[in-house]
C-alpha cells in the first residue's frame, strides 16, 4: 500500500481535512472492470487554503481499465482528489471546491497516514417494522406494518493512488489491508453529502474501535469517509413481497485513515502553540473535550441615526455587521460520548452539573481557512461540585469553521441571527497564576 504521511496543523481541515500543498495530480480513468462506457469517474478534489487543490481530471474512455491516480490536496482545508473511478470509462469529473463540515474534524494530534478510494456496493435489507409480527412494536397496538431498506453494510475494494487494489471494506464497518492488518470503526458523526451530489451516502467521521494484525492499519485511530457517490438506499422496492431480502447499490468514496490523537493521547495538547495563548506557569491540564456545534451571530447596525453607536445626526452612515453572540455546542470525551455543553457567556457545563464561565485573555489566528481563532480564556466563576469545579484556564484550539459570514447582514436582516457550524478542542486547566483579562 502506498502511504502518504502528512501532519495536520490543529484540526484536520474543516476538515477541510487532508493536507498537502500545491496542485493535485491528474487522475486518468480509463474505465473499470466490466463497466459500461461513460460510467467512469475522474479525480476530484476539494480546495483548501494554502494551496490550490486542483483535482485530477479523469480522462476515461470506453475501454475497461483501472482507476486513475488521485490528486493531491491543497493546504489545510483541502481534500485530496479522488482516484479515477473503477467503473466503465467516461468523461472524468474535473476538480471542484467543496468545504467539509466541521463536525467531521478529527481531534487534536491526529495525523493523516493513508488515503484509499473505495469502490463497491452498499448492502441494504428490506425490513418490516410495526404491526403484528413486525420487527418492532409487534403488539396489536403497534399500527400498520411498514417496510424500509435498512443498511447492512459495505462490500467494496480499496485502491491506492495508482489504481492498485490494496484492501477491502466490508460489514462492520471493517477495513482490511492486503498486508493483513485490520481496523474496525464506530461512527462518530455524519453529514449529508453536499450538493450537487444526488443519491450519495453521507460523509462520515469514524473512530477506530479495534485493530488487529501488523501493518498499515494497525495504529489507525480515526477514519473519514468523504467524496461519496451513489450508495443511497433505494426509494422503492421494499414491501411484503421482498421483506428479508437484500439489495446492493453501487457507490464510491474516499477513505482517509489517521493515526495519533486517540484515547491514549487525549490529554496531550498540541505542540508548538502560539506563545500568546500559552497557559500561565503552574497550570495543570485536567480535561480535554471536543466541541461540535455552531457559533451564533447577530446582524447589528452601527452608526447613523438610530444606530447602535454614534446615533446622533453626526453619527455617519449606518453600517451593518455580524456580531458574535456566542456558541451552542455539544462537548464530547475521547470516545465521543457527550459529557457536557458549551453556551453563550461563554460557559461550559458538565453533565455532572459543574460549570465554568470564562473571559478571553488572548487569541491567535487559526491555521485553517474560515475558522474562528484559537483562544486562551480565564475562568471568572465556577459552580457545582464536579470536573469543572476547580478549572482556572481554558484553551480553545484546533478550530474548524465558525467564522462570521462575509455577506447577508443589512437593513433588511438587522437583529436577525445566523448559526455557523464549527468544531474545536477545549483544554481545561487547574492551578496556575492569576491573570487579568477582557473580552468574551
Amino acid at each position: 500500500m502506498k502511504l502518504k504521511k502528512t501532519t495536520i496543523g490543529g484540526i484536520a481541515a474543516t476538515l477541510l481535512f487532508a493536507v498537502g500543498c500545491g496542485s493535485g495530480g491528474s487522475g486518468t480513468a480509463t474505465g473499470g472492470s466490466g463497466g459500461a462506457a461513460g460510467s467512469g469517474e475522474g479525480g476530484k478534489a476539494t480546495g483548501g487554503s494554502g494551496g490550490s487543490a486542483t483535482g485530477g481530471s479523469g480522462t476515461g474512455g470506453a475501454t475497461n481499465g483501472t482507476g486513475g491516480a488521485a490528486g493531491t490536496a491543497g493546504g489545510t482545508g483541502g481534500v485530496a482528489g479522488s482516484a479515477g473511478g473503477s467503473g466503465g470509462g467516461g468523461a472524468g469529473g474535473a476538480g471542484g471546491s467543496v468545504p467539509i463540515p466541521p463536525a467531521l474534524a478529527v481531534p487534536a494530534g491526529a495525523t493523516l497516514a493513508i488515503h484509499d478510494q473505495g469502490s463497491g456496493v452498499q448492502i441494504y435489507t428490506c425490513t418490516a417494522s410495526g404491526g403484528a409480527g413486525g420487527a418492532a412494536g409487534s403488539g396489536a397496538d403497534a399500527g400498520a406494518i411498514t417496510y424500509s431498506w435498512v443498511l447492512k453494510g459495505p462490500d467494496a475494494k480499496l485502491y491506492d493512488a495508482t489504481g492498485a487494489q490494496v484492501g477491502t471494506h466490508t460489514i462492520g464497518p471493517k477495513w482490511t489491508s492486503s498486508d493483513g492488518s485490520v481496523v474496525n470503526g464506530t461512527k462518530v458523526e455524519q453529514v449529508n453529502a453536499p450538493a450537487p451530489a444526488t443519491n450519495a451516502i453521507p460523509w462520515l467521521l469514524l473512530r477506530a474501535s479495534s485493530t488487529t494484525g501488523t501493518g498499515v492499519f494497525s495504529d489507525v485511530t480515526y477514519v473519514q469517509r468523504l467524496n461519496t457517490s451513489g450508495g443511497a438506499a433505494p426509494a422503492t422496492g421494499c414491501d411484503a413481497s421482498t421483506s428479508g431480502t437484500d439489495t446492493s447499490v453501487a457507490y464510491t468514496a474516499d477513505y482517509y485513515f489517521y493515526t495519533g490523537g486517540g484515547v491514549a493521547a487525549w490529554l496531550t495538547p498540541p505542540a508548538n502553540l502560539p506563545s500568546a495563548i500559552a497557559v500561565p506557569s503552574g497550570s495543570t491540564l485536567a480535561i480535554h473535550d471536543h466541541g461540535v456545534g455552531t457559533q451564533i451571530y447577530t446582524c447589528t447596525a452601527s452608526g447613523g441615526a438610530g444606530g447602535a453607536a454614534g446615533s446622533g445626526a453626526d453619527g455617519g452612515a449606518t453600517t451593518y455587521s455580524w456580531v458574535l453572540k456566542g456558541p451552542d455546542a455539544i462537548l464530547s470525551d475521547a470516545t465521543f460520548a457527550q459529557v457536557g455543553t458549551h453556551g453563550v457567556g461563554p460557559t461550559w457545563t458538565s453533565s455532572d452539573g459543574s460549570m465554568i464561565a470564562g473571559t478571553k485573555l488572548a487569541q491567535a489566528n487559526s491555521p485553517a481557512s474560515g475558522a474562528i481563532p484559537w483562544l486562551l480564556l480565564r475562568a471568572t466563576s465556577t459552580g457545582g461540585a464536579g470536573v469543572f469545579a476547580n478549572v482556572t484556564y481554558v484553551q480553545r484550539l484546533n478550530t474548524a469553521g465558525g467564522a462570521a459570514p462575509a455577506t447577508g447582514c443589512g437593513a433588511s436582516t438587522v437583529t436577525t441571527e445566523t448559526s455557523i457550524a464549527y468544531s474545536a478542542d477545549y483544554y481545561f486547566y487547574t492551578g496556575g497564576t492569576s491573570d487579568g483579562g477582557t473580552g468574551g
